[in-house]
Parts: structure tokens; sequence; C-alpha cells
């Protein structure tokens, strides 16, 4: 977080301190009256002696180059002659040490050898200040939150035009001692000052509105985050806090823009846009939104999804769509409840059986939000296919409800179902009295028939029979011989 910055301060250091060299060797009229030209740096010397200018340069290079080793060797040697050095040399050197540290991330000896370098008061005024930026630095990479705040403050006041990012650095401070309400000013002032504020600098002022309350200020950081920084998480935590501010329109818009780049890909984020668009009563679009994520395999398909997509569908009076996601989710459903609105639709249709056979299985898995009801459809179904005792027995039950209106309706389909079930039964006993009469004429009709075919048949075998009795009445051929016994001649073809 904070190397990239020392890296900054590490370079500018360098610079300010092969300047002041440069002055402190030349030693001219015109480089003493520039270094006494700030009235704070009054009464210092600031002067190096060629051989520790030398030295001095050999150290800057190998830390130019990052060679830090070499330059551990050469700063070691002039640590322990420290105390042999004017005051100037030896700040120079323990602010060397200091940048060598914070180069290598070796931050708790780095605040060591800064704060040294300050003791004597022996830099200039700016490469003072510079260093009490640098300590500030320091104290955050450290975790010493308080000691930055501490550093940071002061520093402000000794600078003429502070620049954003320290006022950053105390608002993160602030804000990691958990004093909220003094890290909002300085977070803001950081971003007036900015000419393009850093995400994080506008991600924690975002974070400071929302713990304190002030939502309706969250917008205008969020708005710019989402300009720089087009992240997904910030078009979906903008369109939750115009939700929040209940500025639904903008809400929807905002999360139908992240939709149409690709933005939305996540569960929780889907079904977060198909449910706008179901409040703004646009259930299509929902439904479109549902079905595409099923098909990309971006949602969870668990019983919830499939009856958000049915719903989706009934409201569009996309009727044929709906019956497919309600049958789906209502297997997979622990409950009862999607099994009971499929044969609700079914009995919308008036397709009785299948509306039983949902319904049914809607009482058998049970966790219903109204039984009584589901039980008052199921008598309606049974009613239709005149199953009237499957019928009475489910009404029965929906005249238990708590629910007044259910209770009417049960017991008035109750006398419905007595009635015509009664009437069924008087017109099976007719329909059977008269088949049972019907049977009888037939059956005596056949009687009479099998009377009268008999007594035909009589009638055509008695005159054959009187020819067999009496052959003498038959006329023989002359000179035939006579015949008494001619009882085969009923065989004769």
């Amino acid at each position: 977080m904070f190397s990239g910055q020392i890296s900054r301060i590490h370079r500018a250091c360098l610079f300010l301190l092969t300047l002041v060299f440069a002055l402190g060797v030349a030693g001219s009229a015109e480089a003493a009256r520039r270094k006494k030209k700030d009235d704070k740096d009054a009464g210092k010397s600031f002067t190096v002696s060629e051989q520790m200018y030398k030295k001095l340069t050999k150290v800057h290079e190998a830390l130019e180059a990052d060679q830090y080793p070499e330059a551990a060797v050469l700063l070691k040697e002039l640590e322990k002659r420290a105390q042999r050095l004017n005051p100037y040399e030896r700040a120079l050197v323990y602010q060397m040490l200091g940048l060598s540290q914070a180069g290598q991330e070796r931050y708790e000896a780095a605040l060591v050898y800064f704060e040294k370098c300050l003791v004597d008061d022996a830099l200039p005024h700016g490469a003072i200040v510079s260093t009490r930026y640098t300590i500030a630095q320091l104290y955050m990479a450290t975790d010493q939150f308080e000691e930055a705040v501490v550093a940071l403050e002061k520093w402000l006041k000794e600078v003429e035009k502070p620049n954003s990012n320290a006022y950053y650095l105390l608002a993160a401070a602030y804000y990691q001692l958990d004093r909220i309400d003094q890290a909002i000013g300085p977070a803001e002032t950081a971003i007036k000052l900015a000419k393009k504020p850093k995400p994080p600098w506008l991600q924690l002022l975002v974070g400071l509105y929302y713990e304190t309350k002030q939502y309706p200020k969250a917008v205008g950081p969020l708005e710019t985050l989402i300009m720089i920084d087009p992240k997904k998480a910030y078009w979906t935590q903008l369109s939750s806090l115009y939700a929040h501010l209940e500025q639904e329109g903008k809400s929807l818009a905002v999360m139908q823009l992240a939709y149409a780049q690709d933005y939305l890909t996540k569960n929780n984020d889907l079904r977060a846009l198909a449910q706008l668009f179901l409040y703004h009563s646009l259930p299509y679009r929902a439904g479109l939104v549902l079905e595409k994520a099923g098909k990309d395999e971006l949602i969870d398909e668990d019983a919830a999804y499939w009856e958000m997509l049915a719903n989706s569908w009934l409201l569009a009076r996309e009727m044929d769509r709906a019956f497919g996601p309600l049958q789906t989710g209502a297997k997979i459903s622990e409950e009862g409840n999607l099994y009971a609105r499929l044969g609700q639709l079914f009995l919308e249709r008036e397709e009785w059986a299948k509306a039983a056979d949902a319904l049914k299985s809607a009482i058998e898995k049970g966790g219903l939000n109204d039984d009584a009801t589901t039980h008052l459809l199921l008598a309606i179904s049974f009613y239709h296919q005149e199953q009237y005792q499957n019928a009475i027995r489910n009404l029965k039950v929906a005249r238990s409800s708590e629910s007044e209106p259910i209770r009417k309706s049960a017991n008035q389909w109750l006398v419905l179902v007595d009635r015509d079930a009664e009437a069924l039964r008087e017109a099976r006993a007719e329909e059977a009295l008269r088949a049972e009469e019907a049977l009888r004429a037939e059956e005596a009709l056949r009687a009479e028939e099998a009377l009268r075919a008999e007594e035909a048949s009589q009638t055509e075998e008695a005159p054959q029979a009187e020819q067999v009795l009496q052959p003498e009445q038959v006329a023989q051929p002359e000179g035939a011989p006579q015949v008494e016994h001619v009882s085969q001649t009923a065989q004769a073809p």
C-alpha cells in the first residue's frame, strides 16, 4: 500500500540530498544566500566535507541502483563515526540509513533512523517536513495508527499546500482507529484536492458514509467510481443504494446497464435483477433474464428459481411457458406449494384429472402455506369428475379452515356436492330400474319368440309324421310290392 509512496519519497530525498551536497561543497555566496532564504533555516549550517560528500555520493549511487548490500556496508561505516560528524552530516547519514531500510521494506528499522535524523534539527526545513511525512507513512505501514495521526496532523500544519494523498492517509488512520466521524473530513478533502481521485479513496469515503448512515452522500462517490473504474461490485452497490433511498427507477436502470455490459454473472445479482423487473411490473423481461441465466448455467436452478421463472411467465400471460418450470420446481421442492399452484393452473384449464393429481401430490408433500385451500381445490377437481365421496372428504377438511371465506366456500360446495350426489344416486337408481325393466322385457320377448319358434316347428313337422304313419294312403306305382312297415321313410332324403 505504501511502498510506492515510499519509493517516490526516496527519490525526492535523494534529489534534495544531491542538491544540498552541491551547495555545501561550493560554499559560494550565492549558495549561502539560497540556504538562508527560508527564515526557518536561519542559524543552521549545511556544510558537508568533500570526503563525506564523496562517501555519501557512493551511497546515493548504490541506493539509486537498488544495491542495498553495498550501500549498507558504506552506511554502517559512516554510522560508526556518526558522533564525530557535524550535526548536518550526521542527519544525512541517518536519513540515508532510513532510506536504505525503507527501500528494503524494513519499516521498523527505517522509522528509528528517520527519527534520529530529526533529533538535532540540522536538516533544512523542507527536508525535515518531507522526513516527517515519510515517518507518518511508515507508521501507517507498521499499523501504528495513533502515531500516524499525530505525525500527519503535525505535518499538515507545517506545509502550505498539503497534498491529497496526505489527507487520504489521515482519513485511513482515523478509520483504522474506528474514529469514523473524524475520518470523513480528511477523506472528503483528499477527493476535492485530487485531479483524478483514486478508487481506494472513493471506496473509503463511500464506506464512511455508509458507516454513518449518510446514504444520500454516498451516491456521488459511487457514481464517480463507476466512471473511472466500472467494476461489477460498484454497479450492484449503486443499485442497492438507490433502492435503499427508494429511487427504484434508478436502481433498475443501473442494474440494466450492468446487465447489458455482462457485469451480472452471479446467482444473486441475476435474481436481484429479475426481482426488480417483477417489482416494476415487467415480468416478461424477468422471465427472459431468468431463462437465459438458466441456459448459461449462471444461476442455481433450485425450487425458488423455478418458482420465480414460472411466476414471471404467468404474470406475463405466457401460460404455456409456465407449466414446465412449475412442474420441475414442484418435483425438487421439499414442500408442496408448487404442486398446489400447478393444480390451480390445471383447474383453470378444466383439466380435472391432472389438477387432482397435482393437488394430491401437494398434500402428500406437506408444508403448504394454505392446506385448507388446497383441499378445497382438490374437492372441486373431484366434483367435476363426479367423485363425490372424495370431494366430500376434502370439503370437510377445508371446512375446518381458520379462514371464514374458505369455510363459507367449503359449506356452499358441500351443499352442491350433496345435492348432485343425491341426484346422481337417484339417476343411477332410476337408470338401474329402467335397465332391469328393459332386461326383463327383453327376456320376456326372447321367451315369447322361443315359444313361437317351437310352435312353428311343431306345425311344420305334423303333416310329415302323418305320411309316415299312414303309408297306405300314399299312391304306389303299379305292380310295386305292398310294404307293411315304412318307418325308415322318415330318413329318406
